[in-house]
């Protein structure tokens, strides 16, 4: 059978671009950086699997979900992810993601206090425009944080691998998220979500020295 002689030369270069890679993921410094984008995120992707599912159970109309949760949502996550890139550029990425992520957590409040509280038909509204607005807040620093660990030379592949890491994440809790609402209620649920922000604000400290401000500034 014909062999292309690029054949041998693609080969080599794969495992000279894998290699540097590998090298880079399995460090020991790396284990509480994987910890932080596997938990960073968790409360935010926790509360948004069940809030459309709580507008529905709470009688809203499909317009309403579609005008505020969802249009109005989007948009103000763009204006949200940009005012965080801003931050993010003036104060660096720690303290990005630190302030940006207690913005986070405190939001998810707003849907506690929705579905534990009878309030106007409205305050939803407030809810989920709080929301979105701070998980783009979120969003901006947390993706500064990924490409900030990156090497120019491999950025590509080891992004994809951080990326990865944080949608399984994503993917797992969503499985069980109707689960915890069927458990506990939503109020107790969106209260549980609350407090899975905080160990990603805890691991903070320990990823400090991976960041690299020089880099964003």
């Amino acid at each position: 059978a014909w062999i292309s002689p690029r054949a041998p030369l693609e080969e080599s270069a794969r495992r000279h671009a894998i290699g540097p890679v590998l090298r880079w993921a399995f460090r020991w410094e790396m284990i509480p950086v994987v910890a932080f984008i596997l938990v960073y995120k968790l409360g935010d992707s926790t509360l948004g699997r069940m809030v459309k599912p709580f507008w529905v159970d709470r009688g809203y109309s499909l317009s309403e979900i579609g005008a505020i949760s969802v249009s109005l949502g989007v948009v103000l996550t763009i204006v949200g992810a940009l005012a965080g890139g801003w931050f993010t550029n003036k104060k660096g990425i720690f303290s990005a993601l630190l302030w940006l992520g207690l913005a986070q957590l405190v939001s998810n409040l707003g849907y506690v206090a929705v579905a534990a509280i009878e309030l106007p038909r409205e305050s939803i509204y407030v809810a989920s425009m709080v929301e979105s607005f701070t998980q783009g807040l979120g969003t901006a620093a947390f993706l500064s944080f990924l490409m900030n660990l990156c090497d120019k030379e491999h950025a590509a592949s080891q992004y994809a691998i951080l990326s990865a890491l944080f949608a399984l994440t994503r993917d797992v809790v969503g499985a069980f998220s109707g689960l915890g609402v069927e458990a506990w209620g939503y109020a107790a649920y969106f209260a549980v979500t609350t407090a899975l922000a905080l160990p990603g604000l805890a691991l903070l400290p320990l990823v400090k020295p991976r960041i690299r401000e020089g880099a964003v500034q």
